[in-house]
């Protein structure tokens, strides 16, 4: 307790410190610190407090990483040396090399420096002149110098030069954080990362990710876009697999670490391995998806299925249609809905279980030593400020939660929209998946998920069965013919017969999350006006005066390309922009 205000006084000194140390900057720059970084920008570039979580999230995962990454290369090295009849020569320690291919401002390259241990280089690349000389300057005001290089170059065409070094000369992460869509990086990146290297892509255009943009979506990613319950999750898995699907075509595949959406962006943090025999078995990770729009009901159709030939190796062969709908191609729960089809998307885990839990354990521990460095007023090695640490705690400690083998997920709120009846509680509802013997976790994406291996036939029998018990009438005007509600709860078989009878609703051990039941800080409350800032403007000229005309352009071009495919689209309902993802932590930012 005593520690707290002792941390806001060392925070106010830290700040007059920085104001002293950048007296002297020109006018019209601000001044920005970030963990152990300070930068002064311009107040027209591009910078977003709201991105603050992806930093501190990347810094936690390149601790983790690095530590992990490290010990395999050296173990891999000792088993080398074992083999070899001659001594090798001696080989300087190991260190990240680090690509940050579209830097901006160098924030988070010389945040690297500055709080990742073992890093041999980074490179904080940029195509803007201007933003490149922004870049040394702050490398310099940080004396991260010896580190960190800035690179004036196109970051495709750098990750195409990267791609032509031998393997053990590439980089051992690429970080891809651009404004809108990574898809245009992607290739060179999976060519510019050493095998069993890290690369972490953020994108920002959620919009055609959820399924706002049906032909926009299928012409980046490769993927029909789901929109339903479940779409920030499908926006992840539709990402992971175009990511598959470049690295297929170099003989390389992925390693989900950790996939997460966040605030308006996604971001992944993923290995590429090398190795054509696992490339050629990457169908039986993906999958095509069955959904009813009118219900949500939905169902995954692997893309292909694994047996083995007679010498006992391992055989990929067509996968078998699933029969989940009627012969007319209606939904099989509520018969209403005709089934349409997304994907294919990701269908494996989306995260390392493990590497997600050691992230929490770090981020602990972090917080723990930050908190006695500020006490003590002495600076220890290694130590440095998450501002969102208890984010980053409640988040990672749902994502571990996760299924890791459940894809999609519904919510409780949708399953009674579809009814017309009052939202079930969570306790009730998981109560009732864990005493038929199922599992069932909520989800990072959404606050009241449910996850879980049931089929869909049991939601609906658990659904019907709380309905009876409730008591609650149905208004006649939600029983004319054709109305879901009637189609779910009345003329169902299921709803005639003793499945919904045998629906246990007592209270289960396990019926409250242990995210929630410690109190995590779980589901982030999104303050005014949070959300993604405008794209930052070209300079046309070296006097600094802004070409808009550029931006204007892209602009009106993207625009274009959302009116577009919204008139084209067959989907029904809202635009699921940057202000619905903002809207999705539907819990206070108190513990929930």
């Amino acid at each position: 307790r005593l520690c707290l205000p002792i941390a806001t006084v060392a925070s106010s000194v830290r700040r007059m410190s920085i104001q002293a140390e950048f007296q002297g900057i020109p006018e019209g720059m601000q001044l920005v610190e970030e963990g152990k970084a300070k930068i002064a920008v311009p107040k027209d570039v591009f910078y977003n407090p709201v991105q603050v979580f992806n930093r501190d999230l990347t810094m936690a995962v390149l601790n983790v990483f690095g530590q992990q990454y490290l010990a395999e290369l050296a173990g891999r090295r000792e088993k080398r040396a074992q083999q070899q009849s001659e001594p090798p020569p001696e080989q300087q320690p190991d260190g990240l090399r680090i690509l940050e291919a579209l830097a901006a401002t160098g924030l988070r390259s010389i945040r690297i420096a500055k709080e990742v241990p073992n890093v041999a280089k980074i490179v904080a690349n940029d195509n803007s002149e201007e933003a490149v000389r922004l870049i040394k300057s702050n490398i310099v005001r940080n004396g991260v110098d010896e580190l960190v290089e800035a690179s004036l170059n196109d970051a495709v065409l750098l990750g195409h030069q990267c791609a032509r070094l031998p393997p053990d000369e590439r980089f051992d992460v690429v970080d891809l954080d651009p404004y809108g869509s990574a898809v245009p990086f992607l290739d060179s990146a999976v060519q510019a990362v050493r095998p069993g290297g890290l690369l972490c892509v953020t994108c920002t255009d959620t919009a055609v990710l959820c399924g706002s943009a049906f032909g926009t979506c299928y012409g980046r990613y490769g993927a029909v876009p789901y929109r339903g319950a479940g779409m920030h999750e499908a926006s992840l898995r539709v990402l992971l697999q175009c990511v598959q699907s470049h690295a297929s075509r170099h003989s390389r595949y992925i390693e989900p670490l950790l996939s997460l959406s966040v605030d308006f962006y996604v971001r992944i943090y993923l290995r590429v391995h090398r190795g054509q025999g696992e490339v050629k078995k990457i169908g039986r990770r993906l999958a095509m998806l069955h959904y009813c729009p009118e219900c949500d009901s939905h169902w995954l159709q692997p893309m292909s299925d694994c047996g083995r030939d007679k010498a006992g190796q391992v055989l990929m062969r067509p996968a078998r249609l699933l029969g989940v709908g009627s012969a007319n191609g209606r939904c099989g729960q509520c018969g209403i809905g005709r089934l349409q089809l997304a994907g294919p998307m990701w269908s494996d885990s989306i995260h390392s279980v493990d590497f997600v839990r050691r992230l929490v354990d770090f981020v602990r521990r972090q917080r723990a030593s930050t908190v006695g460095e500020i006490a003590s007023e002495t600076e220890q090695p290694g130590c440095f400020e998450l501002a969102s640490s208890d984010r980053l705690i409640g988040l990672l400690s749902v994502a571990a939660e996760e299924l890791p083998d459940a894809p999609l997920f519904y919510t409780l709120d949708g399953l009674a929209r579809a009814v017309k009846r009052s939202t079930m509680p969570m306790k009730v509802a998981r109560s009732a998946l864990l005493n038929a013997g199922y599992r069932v976790s909520i989800s990072h994406c959404e606050g009241n998920a449910i996850k879980t291996d049931a089929p869909a036939s049991f939601l609906w029998d658990m659904v019907r069965a709380h309905y009876r018990q409730s008591g609650e009438q149905m208004s006649e005007r939600h029983l004319g013919e054709g109305s879901l509600p009637k189609a779910l709860l009345v003329d169902h078989p299921a709803a005639a017969g003793d499945g919904a009878a045998s629906i246990d609703f007592s209270l289960h051990l396990h019926a409250e999350p242990p995210s929630k039941a410690d109190g995590l800080l779980r589901f982030h409350k999104p303050p005014p006006n949070w959300g993604p800032k405008p794209r930052a403007k070209r300079k046309a000229n070296g006097d600094g005066a802004a070409s808009t005309a550029e931006a204007n352009a892209a602009t009106a071009a993207a625009q274009d390309d959302l009116t577009e495919d919204q008139n084209d689209n067959e989907f029904s309902g809202a635009s699921c922009g940057e202000e619905e993802s903002a809207k999705k932590y539907k819990e206070s930012s108190s513990p929930s």
